[in-house]
């Protein structure tokens, strides 16, 4: 009878022993983020890096819960963590408290902060911008080889920038040192631009009238740079680039059937594939597109000055 009893008693404890060392059902969520993507990061914090995007409808198993409304979560064969605020979890589920809680020290920064901001060159174009991730969608636009952008998003090998979406296939992540120039040329672009309509003035660098090396050497020197006042001299000014590399403010330089000299006309590049010049005292100070034959088979070389 008493062994009866005991081994009774033991077949309780391992069956018990068995049901507490069971694991619990897994918990599968849902994102819920209508038009955008919800960011599965290394860490539960808005600064940790982005390990994927998971689009509206995905499914992902819910492996805990921590203090800050974020859930650590698999999927396909990854582990993370995703905000709270953009997954449905369904109603009674039962999710485990993290093992490890969340300490006071993880950051929770907004996005916004200019460190954490993303930048991309294009390095082929016409690049098109399409209204969504995906070839499918529509072309809203196009960007030129050079061109620095701001990337809002990654989201399966396209870039999310202010536009609309570029696939990250024809463009690579650009420096800091890359930025601020881009920043600086574009001013200079900019600065160039409200003299369209001015008049050309052979010999002339001032608005009172300008040829073509004297409208470039003017506007570089507005920003205390001093380059040659011939177009052949401003061959020698800067570094080179490419035409599939030229940013706003770069120097683009021909030479059209002029054996004699290095070069024979000079303009500003706006971005877009476009340039501002001084052309002749017909039209004067006006804008021009490099895909126009007469300036792709004259173009000898591209300088960038900043």
């Amino acid at each position: 009878m008493h062994l009866h009893r005991a081994l009774a008693r033991l077949t309780a404890s391992v069956l018990l022993a068995g049901a507490l060392a069971a694991p619990a059902l897994a918990v599968t969520g849902t994102v819920d983020t209508e038009d955008s993507y919800l960011r599965m990061r290394a860490e539960a914090n808005t600064t940790s890096a982005i390990l994927k995007q998971l689009a509206h409808g995905t499914q992902v198993e819910i492996l805990s819960a921590l203090e800050n409304g974020w859930y650590q979560i698999s999927f396909e064969g990854s582990t993370g963590y995703v905000s709270g605020e953009y997954l449905t979890v369904p109603e009674g589920s039962e999710v485990a408290p993290a093992a490890v809680p969340l300490t006071e020290e993880a950051p929770q920064a907004e996005e916004t902060e200019e460190d954490d901001k993303i930048y991309a060159r294009i390095t082929e174009g016409p690049l098109n911008v399409r209204s969504g991730p995906g070839t499918e969608f529509d072309r809203v636009g196009t960007l030129y080889a050079g061109r620095i952008v701001e990337v809002e998003e990654i989201l399966y090998g396209w870039y999310k920038i202010e536009d609309g979406y570029i696939s990250a296939d024809y463009a690579v992540k650009a420096e800091a040192d890359e930025v601020a120039r881009s920043g600086l040329g574009q001013q200079i672009a900019d600065y160039a631009l409200q003299f369209k309509g001015y008049r050309y003035v052979h010999g002339g660098a001032s608005p009172s009238g300008f040829d073509c090396s004297g409208f470039t050497s003017y506007v570089y020197k507005q920003f205390g740079y001093s380059i040659s006042r011939t177009c052949s001299g401003q061959l020698d000014n800067g570094v080179p680039v490419s035409m599939s590399e030229l940013q706003p403010g770069d120097i683009v330089i021909f030479n059209k059937n002029n054996p004699s000299v290095r070069a024979t006309h000079v303009g500003l590049y706006i971005g877009d594939g476009q340039f501002i010049h001084a052309s002749t005292a017909k039209v004067g100070v006006i804008i021009s597109k490099l895909s126009d034959a007469y300036y792709t088979t004259g173009f000898v070389g591209g300088r960038r000055i900043v």
